[in-house]
């Protein structure tokens, strides 16, 4: 005679609703795609996105751009943020040197990626202006602080696990 595995039990409509509103990382998801688009809709014609900008002005601002200062300072992980150096070294926007044994070469904008990082970072005032008319000034700072906090507790909360 077989045994019978008990049949698991699904959360009811009631937890998924629950679930669905108190989740931090679907609610940050939702709001990050939002975010996100509003960003692109203004980046289109710079020709970089909201994700890729970010990337550009790290490797512009830091005196030695590495790979391992890019995914502390951008919270990627490194085949994410291998990805999408690959695509900017083939739209001409960064030269990543030959490496030095087992790490990878310096990374560095190219005239072409400074050209864009200027174009980018004009599209990107205009996005944040426009966006800062909806949003009082103490909503940033505190939202900002919020999530400052937020993502120092994630870590936490990661190594713990």
């Amino acid at each position: 005679m077989k045994k019978r595995t008990p049949a698991v039990q699904s959360p009811g409509p009631d937890e998924c609703q629950f679930m669905a509103r108190q989740c931090l990382s679907a609610n940050l998801r939702k709001t990050e795609r939002l975010i996100t688009r509003h960003y692109d809709s203004y980046l289109a014609a710079s020709g970089v996105t909201a994700v890729q900008l970010p990337m550009l002005a790290m490797i512009r601002t830091a005196p030695e751009p590495t790979f391992r200062l890019l995914t502390e300072q951008l919270e990627l992980d490194r085949s994410t943020l291998s990805r999408n150096l690959a695509l900017l070294q083939r739209l001409g926007f960064i030269a990543i040197g030959a490496s030095a044994g087992p790490k990878p070469g310096p990374i560095k904008l190219t005239a072409k990626g400074r050209r864009v990082l200027h174009t980018a970072h004009e599209q990107w005032q205009r996005a944040h202006r426009d966006l800062m008319k909806l949003i009082d000034g103490q909503e940033l700072t505190e939202g900002l602080t919020f999530l400052k906090h937020l993502r120092g507790t994630a870590r936490t909360a990661r190594a713990v696990a």
